[in-house]
């Protein structure tokens, strides 16, 4: 069958309020720009899609990222090597712009705790928020699956998160920033180069400061733009005490954090390629089994930028 054509795509929808797998593309072969370009817009529509069947070394999964937009190195490899990690390891690419995730040791055998997110649970966050200049999209290929071994990953649709809010919640939270932490890793652990000294009020929170409410740019639709939550003072409100901060955040997640947001991949196999759009949606992994391996790669697809919800004016000129 015909790949990589705009007429050979087709696009099937989960039947969740998000979602989609698209066929008809293979990333492992050349793609055409207007290709790419249709890709991009219907990542956009669904925020997240599922491609079967993508068995991509580094240099083509780097491609498909450039294709789409451009490949962003991730936050997390300047510190992991700063602190001693080295490449080529379980955790660290030897080609930059791919990151490794596994729960593999460094004898490349499965475990509960690595020096990166091992085998644990990952609670609801978007990737490499901790930068300036986040990225719009992750990427991530399945190397290897357990068998029902866990590992499932979530989505959570912030932009109807955000249009299902009460008038009364939207207007409070208008104009309000919100502080990323840097110090700490997905599951919680603080990064080797803080020497195991832990935050303990907002001034020592080392991160960016973003927008509480985004505008996307291609669709121009409000989303919620939230920071992974370790405990207080890792993500805090900047315009709010902390004691605000807290009960807002509470407010903002009780909200959030219901099932009818979210769309969950439970069929991972080898040479799936899911694709989120980090400005659209939060994500989750559910714990692994340990005694099983679990290898991915992923990279990262630039942004565009994203503008303040309280500029929108800038949107619709």
């Amino acid at each position: 069958m015909a790949v990589n054509t705009l007429d050979s795509i087709e696009v099937i929808p989960t039947g969740a309020p998000l979602g989609a797998e698209v066929r008809g593309v293979d990333f492992a072969q050349i793609v055409p720009q207007e290709v790419g370009d249709r890709v991009n817009e219907i990542w956009a529509q669904h925020k997240v899609l599922l491609l079967r069947g993508q068995i991509l070394d580094k240099q083509a999964l780097y491609e498909a990222a450039e294709i789409l937009g451009g490949v962003q190195e991730t936050g997390s490899r300047a510190m992991n090597l700063k602190a001693g990690w080295k490449e080529g390891s379980a955790r660290i690419s030897d080609f930059p712009g791919i990151s490794y995730i596994s729960n593999l040791n460094e004898n490349g055998e499965p475990v509960l705790r690595t020096k990166g997110s091992g085998s644990l649970e990952i609670g609801w966050h978007t990737d490499n928020s901790y930068m300036q200049e986040p990225p719009m999209g992750s990427m991530l290929n399945a190397v290897e699956v357990p068998v029902d071994g866990g590992g499932h990953t979530s989505f959570l649709d912030t932009v109807a998160a955000y249009e299902t809010m009460q008038d009364a919640l939207k207007q409070e939270i208008e104009g309000l920033h919100m502080c990323h932490d840097n110090s700490h890793s997905t599951v919680g652990q603080l990064r080797a180069i803080y020497n195991g000294v832990e935050p303990t009020c907002r001034e020592e929170v080392d991160g960016p400061v973003h927008p509480l409410v985004r505008i996307h740019p291609a669709s121009g639709k409000r989303s919620l733009y939230l920071s992974r939550r370790h405990g207080f003072p890792s993500a805090y409100i900047v315009e709010l005490s902390d004691e605000e901060s807290e009960d807002l955040q509470d407010r903002i997640w009780a909200h959030v954090a219901q099932d009818k947001f979210t769309w969950t991949h439970t069929d991972w196999q080898v040479g799936d390629l899911v694709m989120w759009d980090n400005q659209q949606l939060l994500h989750k992994r559910s714990a692994i089994d340990p005694t099983q391996k679990r290898i991915m790669q992923r990279t990262l697809v630039k942004s565009k930028g994203f503008i303040s919800a309280w500029n929108s004016a800038a949107v619709a000129g």
